[in-house]
């Protein structure tokens, strides 16, 4: 009996782990295309014929939520991808410093996650390698808007954080309806 409760236990659990995947947007919506939406900048070297798209999500970042840092670099002549190139990208707040070392970037796109730690604009440095020695830099802008303190009592009050009290919702509910299941099979 105590084996078949915890074997219950651990079902739910993975059910609401599934639930929570499910509503949160961590899937990445990351493809092999180039970069688009409202919030795309554009770094252009012309010596080197290089373009380098650069673009987050969520577009209003969260304070100590994950942000998606998106970078495409192309030839800006053709507009293909540019491969085997490594990176580093840095990401200041002229206080903090952040640092992603010997990114591989095999096919001309990759992206990283980070938590932006505080409000207001961060800078994005973004240095590539290429084989033949030849270094790259290139800077972009994030503003990262300022957020009150969560509001227990009343979670609707802010509109970005919705989707955290939907997804806690979910996972009630199908644990809720699991579990009634679960003692009604009993009897």
């Amino acid at each position: 009996m105590t084996l078949n409760l915890f074997s219950t236990r651990i079902k739910l659990g993975l059910v609401a782990i599934l639930f929570f995947s499910l509503f949160s947007g961590n899937v990445s919506k990351w493809s092999e295309a180039h970069l688009t939406g409202q919030n795309i900048q554009v770094w252009e070297d012309k010596n080197d014929n290089i373009q380098i798209q650069f673009t987050f999500m969520p577009e209003k970042p969260i304070i100590d939520t994950f942000t998606e840092l998106m970078f495409s670099i192309q030839n800006l002549s053709s507009g293909e991808h540019i491969e085997n190139l490594t990176g580093r990208v840095v990401v200041t707040n002229g206080q903090r410093l952040f640092k992603f070392e010997n990114i591989s970037i095999p096919n001309g796109h990759f992206s990283v996650k980070y938590l932006f730690p505080d409000d207001g604009t961060h800078q994005v440095l973004l240095r590539l390698d290429r084989i033949n020695d030849v270094k790259m830099l290139s800077s972009f802008n994030v503003f990262v808007p300022h957020q009150s303190p969560p509001n227990i009592l009343d979670p609707f009050v802010q509109p970005d954080k919705m989707y955290l009290t939907f997804t806690v919702v979910a996972i009630i509910l199908a644990a809720s309806a699991l579990g009634i299941l679960y003692f009604k099979r009993k009897k």
